[in-house]
């Protein structure tokens, strides 16, 4: 087979070489490159995504001195890592859900731009055997209160076919999970960590408080109806609270004392359900917010609701499990 051998773009002759990349034509001894190079400054932008990935680690220090080790301003590193952020959100999707029986855990974050509140709603799903909760994409909701409009959209925003597979609901406890849960058939596990929180906030357990002894005897019955197995104990421990709960003279105590009574049942799901592997708080949501708070800190705050959305999203989806250990071995 003859070999057809091409010719040059200028005169149709034949080619020569000169070099590895370089040709002539024969007939006008005009030479051109054939592999041609972009013209003017070779530009500085990032293949990869890894100097975001640091920074969303926490392993590079502030933007500032990130600009001054590559001689730039910092407006100019900050437009850098802004774009960064814009491209990674565009590129990544959202980590799937499990795909067995589903633990949701929630809570939300408040947020204030030019005085306006921002309410940021995540909400994490684990599975019945597993010890990581990936996250969800989060909902947000302006100018209102934490509240069940806010809560109904987050987890109407869950795909159906994920959200008809959610069988236990973790939360603080407000008025607005236990409508949900009791709406969707759903079990609610309420954060032992918050009830703790608002029962030391009401008394005084210190050496010279107010009461000490009272105090801490009431503590003492509250983590036994948290932990206890026997039923004997427990009523006990119901009964001698409840007698308590009358020579207290703060209105707020009362209260929340009331209040655990009443629902004591939603705070010990975890021993009714022990093959679910429950966790007893929403520790896992809160650490997530710690860590945004974190990298707000560290970004010196968010100015807009834009740079609040793309670096939260930017995080989630760099971060995309959390560990959420559960009580794998009831009490007894």
């Amino acid at each position: 087979m003859q070999k057809i051998q091409p010719k040059s773009p200028c005169c149709r002759g034949n080619i020569w070489r000169r070099g590895e990349r370089r040709r002539q034509c024969s007939l006008c001894k005009k030479s051109w490159r054939i592999r041609k190079k972009n013209l003017g400054r070779k530009k500085r932008r990032y293949n990869n995504f890894s100097p975001l990935f640091h920074y969303l680690k926490g392993e590079t220090g502030p933007l500032r001195f990130q600009a001054e080790k590559r001689n730039i301003t910092p407006s100019a590193m900050r437009a850098r890592m802004q774009h960064l952020v814009q491209k990674f959100n565009e590129s990544t999707l959202w980590p799937s859900a499990p795909k067995n029986s589903l633990i949701a855990v929630a809570d939300a974050m408040v947020e204030y731009i030019n005085d306006i509140p921002h309410i940021v709603y995540f909400i994490l799903l684990r599975d019945f055997s597993s010890n990581k909760a990936v996250i969800c994409p989060f909902f947000v909701t302006i100018g209102i209160g934490e509240g069940l409009y806010g809560w109904k959209s987050a987890f109407n925003a869950i795909p159906d076919n994920v959200r008809k597979r959610i069988r236990v609901l973790v939360c603080d406890g407000l008025q607005s999970f236990r409508g949900i849960a009791h709406n969707e058939g759903w079990i609610l596990q309420r954060c032992h960590f918050h009830l703790r929180a608002r029962l030391v906030h009401n008394c005084s357990i210190r050496r010279f408080g107010h009461r000490p002894k009272f105090s801490r005897r009431i503590l003492q019955l509250c983590d036994i109806i948290l932990k206890t197995g026997n039923e004997k104990q427990l009523n006990q421990a119901l009964n001698q609270l409840e007698l308590m709960k009358k020579s207290i003279t703060s209105r707020s105590f009362r209260s929340v004392i009331s209040g655990f009574l009443k629902n004591y049942e939603e705070y010990r799901a975890y021993l009714y359900f022990p093959e679910m592997h429950l966790p007893t708080t929403s520790n896992t949501v809160e650490n997530l917010i710690g860590q945004i708070r974190n990298l707000q800190r560290r970004a010196k705050g968010f100015r807009s609701l834009k740079s609040l959305t793309s670096w939260i999203e930017a995080y989630c989806k760099f971060t995309k499990t959390v560990t959420c250990n559960g009580k794998i071995n009831a009490p007894s």
